[in-house]
């Protein structure tokens, strides 16, 4: 037995939303673990002028060094950012794929009556 779907279940399958929190959770949770992972591998490394380009990041996250107390306060700050930065991506892409359907029927519904009163 087949069934069939409709055109607006068809479309909400296509172009599902996305779950702003949980992508806002994954991407920050990739951002804080990147930060941290990329924080002591700096500091195992070790040399003479340690992260030097990440040290420029105590610009923007008040307590972050490149030492193995600022790996998690970066793990910390990379999070909030990553979730902040994600949850954003994710509103914008559903408002601007509702937008878009939004168009797409209105352009539809307008071409169904289009040849309507040339008729009578």
């Amino acid at each position: 037995m087949k069934t069939t779907e409709s055109t607006e279940q068809l479309l909400q399958r296509a172009f599902a939303r996305l779950d702003a929190v949980a992508f806002g959770v994954a991407f920050g949770t990739l951002c804080g673990v990147g930060l941290c992972v990329a924080t002591m591998t700096l500091l195992l490394k070790g040399g003479e002028h340690v992260g030097q380009n990440l040290r420029l990041l105590s610009q923007y996250f008040p307590g972050y060094r490149v030492t193995w107390p600022g790996a998690f306060i970066g793990l910390g700050y990379g999070f909030l950012a990553g979730f902040v930065a994600g949850w954003l991506l994710a509103f914008v892409r559903n408002a601007a794929l509702w937008f878009y359907l939004l168009t797409v029927k209105l352009k539809a519904a307008s071409a169904s009556f289009r040849g309507f009163f040339d008729n009578m």
